[in-house]
């Protein structure tokens, strides 16, 4: 048993058919299934269900040893990077998966900064929600997660709080909220509500508030995005309940005002996470840091 043959299995379990896994590693069909063979034939043991490949499935075996297999190859690959980051110096590379306002309003100055001193570096920035941003970071299909969670915990993952960013009631200056010192739960109960979507982590916040204080919101749109949500605020349809950070400049030029959530005890945090036991190589230390130091 060699690399060369777990990156073969690996690939075939994945692509499910042998000439993607061939161009992959940049080798010949038949070589993909001579590796398939060699392997099971080393081990004495039976990883897939036929030997004509026509059809992936794996036996219980294979499904063993194709978990450990990926492991075994990410962590190659990442030996591999990070000898080329430091034989390389500055060279490197980094792939970033966030939160859409972290992406958009906080993590870009502290790439910047990094980019001007150190030109070479590729970084890639991939916005998801919390939940495939962490299986992401779980499956090493992205070096670095930065979300947003009241409270996180993952005794797969280490998560540095980095910053807040509480959730405020937003709306026009001329809406009615905008003339109440306080405002309570029966008040925003009275006018129409724009909504997050459903599985998105500030839904769920809303959604476990209005439980807890038995708040009936009038709903008038759901929307998929929050930049959409914030423009519906801003075109008078309605209040919604936003980051901070998304509606600042907006709160800053007067375009919008906010009130604090009532009963509202969440208290909305950023993380930045990445796989407990990973190679952290110099182009994550770099990064890592970076917001340690200038948060």
């Amino acid at each position: 048993m060699n690399i060369q043959q777990l990156k073969v299995f690996v690939y075939t379990v994945k692509y499910e058919k042998l000439y993607l896994v061939a161009k992959k590693l940049n080798i010949k069909q038949p070589t993909v299934t001579f590796h398939l063979n060699k392997l099971q034939d080393s081990l004495g043991v039976d990883l897939l269900k036929t030997r004509s490949f026509h059809s992936i499935k794996l036996t219980k075996a294979g499904e063993e040893f194709y978990k450990t297999a990926q492991i075994i190859i990410n962590q190659y690959d990442e030996l591999d990077l990070l000898m080329s980051d430091y034989k390389n110096l500055n060279k490197g590379s980094l792939s970033i998966c966030s939160n859409h306002t972290p992406a958009t309003y906080m993590i870009l100055p502290y790439i910047n900064d990094i980019t001007k001193t150190h030109d070479n570096l590729s970084i890639s920035v991939h916005v998801y929600g919390t939940s495939s941003i962490v299986n992401k970071v779980k499956n090493f299909e992205c070096d670095i997660g930065i979300i947003n969670s009241n409270d996180f915990n993952d005794d797969e993952l280490i998560a540095h709080h980095f910053s807040d960013d509480p959730l405020i009631v937003v709306f026009t200056p001329d809406h009615p909220l905008n003339e109440l010192d306080q405002i309570t739960a029966y008040d925003l109960e009275r006018h129409s509500f724009i909504n997050h979507e459903e599985g998105s982590t500030t839904r769920s916040s809303i959604d476990n508030w209005t439980r807890e204080n038995n708040i009936d919101l009038n709903v008038k749109m759901v929307s998929s995005g929050s930049e959409s949500v914030k423009e519906a605020v801003k075109l008078g349809m309605g209040f919604a309940i936003l980051s901070s950070t998304l509606v600042s400049a907006e709160i800053k030029n007067g375009t919008l005002s906010f009130h604090q959530i009532p009963k509202w005890t969440l208290n909305r945090k950023v993380y930045l996470i990445y796989r407990k036991g990973r190679i952290i190589t110099p182009t994550m230390k770099l990064f890592i840091e970076s917001l340690k130091h200038q948060v």
